[in-house]
């Protein structure tokens, strides 16, 4: 009797507790979501202040006439179109609230990017809080969350992709890790997996993330994890196949590598993950070979035999790690190489898909006093380093001067500088960042291109040729029928004009178009020399490559005993 007493008791005690500690739980999270908000919103409130930049804001939003035009038109338009060399039409479409709201104030462009990328956030905090505590799910997605890596995809205007496939891929795995699965739930993961695909590409690395999630955080066996990821697999496989033949129809596939293969992707991976470890020189581009790029990959190559040696004994977490980051990598490792090889947005998924190992991690008994003093200190000092980024994307001025700064070989920040200068008029300064593009990239032709495009406004602005002259230049080079020959007349027309200047930046065009020996470029200097036009023989020198080619010297001392007679000399083709 006493036994059944003290049973029901009992029972009546636990009763009670369990909604006390049902209402407890749902506080915490309460509170978890609310640091949340407010981490997001203390590090990136310098983007509320922020502008358009004209790295893609203008051609998704400020001078897209789809976007400003008829809405019904935009939507269709989205649904139908390869727009910006990629299918993302739940992307553009995003944009439509902003469209209806605040069509031209780009601070409600930036409040919804922090509003999504919040929700994202939140989602993977509930989805982490079913294996771990509050503290440790928290602590875990701010670390991640606030890491300086996420910056480009929350506070750029057209980083909106980045955040809303993280916020749907997170929302796909939450789905699926629902119990018991019913097939509504299973066709929700489908839609959702869906509008991931959508919103950006990438996002096709889903199978790989839920397959590291069931096998290693839910442990179901490889047969029933495989049975989980095959729709999903489906699904991905129908968006990828498309993107290598979009890329090849826009030009985006370089030619040629800087380095073999399989080092060029494993070192892909490796500044990755470097960048994810020490954040630091950030920049919306970088140089088409990373420095140290070589000897990350060597160091990946190495880390993953370990792994695969020591594969059995490792705990689930790691497992997960290993399969999840590198997975996630895989579209923006350069298995196929793109134009811009490297973007601190292409890893914000991988840093999503830490977020679990990191968690499993702080919840660990033997690292707790080891968490609780770093952690705080590694979130603050994240905190302190993304809210000191923020303001570099307040405007495509101070975007672009960063960008040289920390990035100075990065042949696009270059280009991107001298186009924002000369939009302002400042057209010294443009042709200084178009010369450094074009010593950077010795081959290449945007340099000069931009320069002479430079030279060519100033002049219009000065009333010195007809406004107008330059789109003619561009139209005649870009004729299919011009040639070396036609390029020679047209140097000399300008170099008799008005433009003296556009004649030697016009020539550094030509010899980039219609590369020429050194031999022949000594010879044509000095035959410039002869005709007392030391502005045209300098363009020829500064693109001899051979220091010891035949009659550089003597091509040197004349140079020299023009520029102290006072003539007007350099090695650069200035204005």
């Amino acid at each position: 009797m006493a036994r059944a007493r003290k049973r029901r008791g009992e029972s009546r005690q636990s009763s009670a507790t369990a909604p006390a500690e049902a209402r407890a739980a749902k506080r915490n999270d309460r509170h978890a979501v609310t640091a949340i908000v407010v981490a997001v919103l203390v590090a990136y409130f310098p983007a509320l202040g922020a502008g358009f930049t004209n790295w893609d804001d203008d051609r998704f939003i400020t001078a897209n006439p789809l976007f400003h035009g008829p809405v019904g038109a935009y939507v269709v338009a989205a649904l139908t179109r390869i727009q910006f060399q990629a299918y993302h039409p739940l992307h553009l479409l995003s944009y439509l609230p902003d469209r209806l709201l605040w069509p031209n104030s780009a601070p409600g462009f930036h409040a919804l990017n922090m509003a999504l990328f919040a929700l994202a956030l939140c989602l993977g905090y509930f989805l982490l809080r079913r294996s771990v505590s509050v503290w440790s799910a928290l602590g875990a997605i701010l670390l991640l969350g606030m890491a300086p890596l996420c910056v480009e995809s929350v506070a750029w205007v057209v980083g909106r992709k980045d955040v809303l496939a993280l916020l749907f891929v997170f929302a796909a795995l939450l789905v699926e890790d629902r119990e018991p699965r019913t097939r509504a739930s299973a066709l929700a993961a489908y839609a959702l997996v869906a509008l991931a695909c959508l919103s950006k590409t990438s996002a096709v690395v889903f199978p790989i993330l839920l397959f590291a999630w069931l096998r290693f955080a839910r442990r179901l066996s490889v047969r029933d994890t495989i049975r989980r990821c095959l729709p999903h697999a489906a699904i991905a496989f129908v968006f990828a196949l498309p993107v290598p033949f979009i890329w090849r129809h826009h030009h985006m596939i370089p030619a040629g590598r800087p380095l073999p293969v399989a080092l060029d992707v494993l070192g892909t991976i490796g500044v990755y993950a470097g960048r994810a470890l020490v954040p630091v020189n950030l920049s919306p581009v970088y140089p088409t070979m990373a420095p140290g790029q070589a000897i990350a990959g060597l160091a990946v190559a190495a880390a993953l035999l370990a792994l695969v040696a020591s594969w059995r004994r490792l705990p689930g977490p790691a497992k997960f790690a290993a399969v999840a980051f590198v997975g996630c990598l895989l579209p923006v490792a350069n298995i196929t190489p793109v134009y811009f090889r490297f973007a601190d947005r292409y890893a914000l998924l991988a840093l999503g898909a830490l977020a679990w190992p990191v968690a499993r991690l702080f919840a660990w008994p033997r690292a707790r006093p080891y968490v609780l003093v770093l952690a705080p200190l590694a979130i603050g000092a994240e905190l302190a380093a993304t809210a000191q980024l923020v303001p570099a994307w307040r405007d495509s001025l101070s975007l672009w001067q960063r960008a040289t700064a920390v990035q100075p070989r990065a042949v696009y920040a270059h280009l991107k500088l001298g186009e924002t200068l000369r939009g302002q008029k400042r057209y010294r300064e443009a042709a200084a960042s178009y010369i450094r593009a074009g010593e950077i990239e010795p081959r290449g032709i945007k340099g000069p291109a931009g320069l002479l495009r430079t030279v060519g406004e100033q002049a219009e602005a000065e009333g010195r040729i007809p406004v107008g002259t330059c789109d003619q230049w561009e139209e005649v080079v870009a004729d299919p029928a011009f040639d070396a020959q036609k390029m020679g007349v047209l140097i000399d027309a300008l170099d008799r004009s008005k433009c003296r200047r556009c004649a030697p930046a016009m020539l550094w065009l030509a010899l980039r178009m219609y590369p020429q020996t050194d031999a022949a470029m000594v010879k044509f200097a000095k035959r410039e020399l002869d005709r007392e036009r030391p502005d045209l023989a300098m363009v020829y020198a500064s693109e001899i490559r051979d220091p010891n080619a035949e009659g550089l010297a003597e091509l040197r001392r004349g140079l020299g005993e023009v520029s102290r007679g006072g003539a007007p000399g350099t090695q650069s083709p200035q204005p």
